[in-house]
């Protein structure tokens, strides 16, 4: 199932609520974050959630993966490392640099804006210690990203069950890795404890899209894989980030965006994934 003509002319012309989209006269504003995007790239959404948390100002362009502007493929050229490669958001341009690649963008955002405007908030770690934990955590994590896109593209029930069994025991490992921080992490939910850090967006993004995507194309039930495995921390840290008003105003925006549900939203991103269904 690929996005419908009406679904692709409204990312086309999408642009997210209270922010400017991008405009060539708006380059002279260096200070500013520009920050080229889609609605639903959950790779690009851990840079839109930094944004928030840090309430850094910036420009937002929302691009339609699916229909790229000519901006977006020339801008994409001029500044990866592969100029040929396929153009991919997010796409950050700051300070007179422009960069790619979600999680060393996220970084950026993060040591560049520290603080934030209210000179109170962070999203770094309180320590290095805290960050080993909360970095053990997002990495091990993500090892279940590669693992949900197999699920999404097996072609019979063998290879969707041995995928669903691989995902279930990469989920086992991501509650393991906050298990062994549990003594820095001191009670608090999050990947670092009770700061809400990087460590708990890169993996974040993921985690309605595992969600609402596999329950739609693999009948698979998050929540109750988790309850069944006795991941406890990790369903208290979903629990947690779910609630972070960032990532709740933000997936409203791509309801907005793409003028549907989130859920729907989110069907249609991976249904390119998906060639068999039970």
């Amino acid at each position: 199932m690929g996005l419908s003509a009406r679904a692709r002319a409204r990312d086309a012309s999408a642009t997210s609520p209270g922010v400017v989209g991008t405009k060539a006269t708006n380059d002279e504003k260096d200070d500013v974050v520009k920050f080229r995007t889609s609605a639903t790239c959950p790779y690009a959404h851990r840079v839109w959630l930094a944004i928030r948390e840090l309430d850094v100002e910036h420009e937002m362009t929302v691009e339609n993966l699916e229909n790229k502007s000519s901006a977006f493929k020339e801008q994409y050229a001029a500044h990866a490392v592969d100029a040929k490669a396929n153009a991919s958001v997010p796409i950050v341009a700051h300070k007179g640099a422009t960069m790619m690649e979600s999680a060393l963008v996220l970084r950026y955002i993060a040591e560049t804006f520290d603080g934030g405007k209210s000179g109170m908030t962070s999203i770094l770690a309180k320590d290095p210690l805290a960050g080993y934990y909360g970095s053990l955590f997002a990495e091990t994590f993500q090892t279940c990203v590669p693992l949900y896109f197999k699920m999404l593209r097996a072609t019979n029930k063998e290879e969707l069950d041995g995928a669903t069994k691989e995902f279930i025991e990469g989920l086992k490992k991501a509650n393991r890795a906050l298990e062994l921080g549990a003594k820095v992490r001191a009670g608090g939910s999050y990947a670092c404890g009770e700061r809400f850090t990087m460590y708990d967006i890169l993996p974040m993004t993921f985690v309605p899209r595992f969600e609402i995507v596999l329950a739609h194309y693999r009948g698979f039930n998050l929540r109750m894989a988790l309850k069944e495995n006795g991941c406890d921390a990790l369903e208290a840290w979903i629990a947690a980030v779910g609630a972070r008003p960032s990532l709740v105003t933000t997936l409203k925006e791509v309801e907005k965006m793409r003028g549907t549900t989130v859920q729907q939203a989110f069907i249609e991103h991976f249904a390119k994934f998906v060639t068999w269904r039970a």
